[in-house]
């Protein structure tokens, strides 16, 4: 059970999947190759990430109400951000080389 105040984290982890299954009905058609689609997966999880970041931080900007396990939101999407980022590469890695 994960432990957190505030609805902050429902709305981070909604924007995060919800603008991931919109990437994945329109990639077909804006990109043609495999290799431009996982770029644009790759470049679509370091922007959202960041906006996720920024939408925490606003969030808290009148004090700490959004937390999970007692650490601010926004440093959580952060950590997350970083930790996905190398799954993505390695997924990314047998079509970019």
């Amino acid at each position: 059970m994960i432990s957190f105040s505030g609805y902050g984290l429902i709305i981070v982890v909604a924007d995060y999947f919800g603008g991931l299954a919109l990437l994945s009905k329109l990639s077909p058609c804006i990109f043609k190759t495999e290799k431009q689609q996982y770029i644009a997966l790759l470049l679509f999880h370091i922007v959202i990430t960041g906006f996720n970041f920024f939408l925490s931080r606003y969030l808290n900007r009148k004090g700490v109400k959004h937390t999970v396990y007692g650490l601010r939101l926004e440093y959580v999407v952060l950590f997350v951000g970083i930790i996905f980022l190398p799954l993505i590469i390695m997924m990314c890695k047998d079509i970019l080389y």
